[in-house]
């Protein structure tokens, strides 16, 4: 999962747990697909989700 930290700041995590921290979204991202492709080249079933979650309207 990526998200975005309230650093500004870019998460990645598996099963919850995060395990690295990006600068921009597309590191972010590009690191996620990377470590997804690369397992699935060791074996391992691997899914990817992408979706966005739209910003609330300023009140």
């Amino acid at each position: 999962m990526v998200t975005r930290t309230s650093k500004g700041l870019w998460s990645v995590s598996h099963d919850g747990e995060p395990f690295a921290i990006y600068p921009t979204e597309e590191e972010a991202l590009s690191a996620t697909f990377a470590r997804a492709a690369e397992r699935r080249r060791a074996g391992i079933n691997v899914v990817v989700i992408v979706t966005h979650t739209p910003k609330a309207p300023d009140a």
